[in-house]
């Protein structure tokens, strides 16, 4: 298995690029006190043909079949069963947000189950490849 430090790290920084470029591009959210990326514009801004070639392509087989889950507020999984991803919107803000906020916040390689590092290394490379794809997007969003 690969380093999984090293490939978090690659892909926080690449995700962090992006953040910035959307931001300084004003693709920010409206009525926030604070500047954040819009990633729901950018999401839209790809469009339903990116996700039909992530989908045609194979890069992100587990991010769309088995999404990452959400922590909640009584430190429980959520949902129980994740459903596959169907749009782009999902894949971009449930998937390659998700996996990013989960490694930042330390949610990623902490243990768990027998082969939770192998998942969380392959969501993790499955995002970064899919964040690749979008910014390489023809007319994709400024970032």
């Amino acid at each position: 298995m690969d380093d999984p430090y090293v490939v978090a790290g690659a892909f926080a920084r690449q995700f962090g690029d992006a953040e910035y470029a959307l931001k300084r591009s004003g693709r920010m959210r409206l009525n926030k006190g604070t500047a954040e990326a819009d990633w729901d514009a950018f999401a839209r801004h790809l469009g339903p043909e990116f996700f039909a070639a992530v989908v045609d392509e194979g890069i992100a087989k587990t991010l769309i079949g088995a999404p990452p889950r959400r922590l909640m507020n009584d430190l429980v999984w959520a949902p129980e069963i994740p459903v596959p991803l169907k749009n782009v919107h999902e894949l971009i803000v449930q998937g390659v947000c998700r996996v990013r906020n989960s490694y930042l916040h330390g949610e990623k390689f902490r243990g768990g189950p027998d082969g939770q590092w192998e998942r969380d290394v392959t969501l993790i490379k499955e995002a970064h490849v899919v964040l690749q794809a979008a910014l390489a997007w023809p007319g994709r969003a400024n970032a």
